[in-house]
């Protein structure tokens, strides 16, 4: 990105909103930098794998050319992510999901069985892959990278 295309993002006069950007788990350090560079306000990363920030329009076709994020998405209420935290997506067979407590918490695994409110999830310990079970309401849906899909 060139100094120009931030400084036109930047300083464009129309209204700011507020966004919530798809990005790869890992690179959401790396995005909030270059938003804030691009004269992004109120930026904040309130789940793994999303930035929000409130940024001019104009600024986001440049944002989505940011390696790691995967799409844009407008805010209209501020309360999307609360609403999104309170009720974890359903798993379905073939996910891949992380773990967010109890004995395997952080702990990334495939869905291979639904169980009622279990989860049969295989995931790698101690080198081997052993199937354990969580509850549904404990695992969530982890995005999958951009080539893998």
């Amino acid at each position: 990105m060139s100094n120009r295309e931030a400084e036109q993002c930047a300083t464009g006069n129309v209204s700011r909103a507020r966004w919530a950007f798809d990005v790869t788990p890992g690179r959401e350090k790396h995005v909030v930098l270059q938003l804030r560079e691009l004269g992004c306000t109120s930026v904040e990363r309130p789940t793994k794998g999303y930035v929000i920030a409130q940024c001019d329009p104009t600024a986001v076709p440049v944002i989505k050319g940011l390696p790691g994020v995967v799409r844009a998405l407008p805010l209209v209420d501020t309360d999307v992510f609360e609403d999104l935290s309170n009720e974890p997506l359903p798993a379905k067979v073939s996910d891949l999901v992380q773990v967010s407590s109890g004995p395997y918490a952080q702990m990334t695994g495939i869905v291979r069985a639904l169980e009622g409110e279990d989860v049969l999830i295989d995931v790698s310990l101690m080198g081997r892959v052993v199937r354990v079970r969580a509850k549904a309401a404990h695992v969530s849906v982890m995005p999958l990278p951009e080539p893998w899909r």
